[in-house]
């Protein structure tokens, strides 16, 4: 059984940060096993009304197909929902998770930054 870890982050003190931003902060290994529970996690918070989705994945070890799909799932739900974008925070000495996306071809469909805060801000610039 592999470990995994997944909490909503109430650290960051933004007030630029729009009341549809969430950041969901992950660790471990993003398997087949802990797959339903990311879902879970995010469709609550698309249900709750939330459109910019980040992801920091700073503290992941591995991540694979499953949870890929979780993520493109939740473009295709927040675009059924008018619009919104998720976005991936994972540094670059994290080269097994970057290459996961890379091999997946996703890219160029989520945003990648290496910091929440360079993430956080693309955010604020999109509006």
């Amino acid at each position: 059984m592999s470990f995994f870890y997944i909490m909503d982050d109430v650290t960051i003190e933004d007030p630029d940060r729009g009341e549809d931003v969430v950041v969901l902060a992950a660790g471990g290994e993003i398997d087949f096993s802990a797959t339903p529970q990311l879902r879970q996690r995010i469709v609550a918070h698309i249900e709750a009304g939330k459109r910019r989705l980040v992801l920091d994945l700073t503290q992941v070890t591995f991540i694979d197909s499953t949870a890929i799909g979780v993520l493109i799932g939740a473009l295709v739900r927040l675009q059924d929902a008018g619009g919104g974008s998720v976005t991936v925070v994972c540094d670059e000495y994290n080269k097994k998770v970057l290459r996961i996306f890379e091999i997946a071809g996703v890219d160029n469909l989520i945003e990648v930054h290496g910091t929440r805060e360079e993430a956080l801000t693309a955010l604020a610039l999109s509006g």
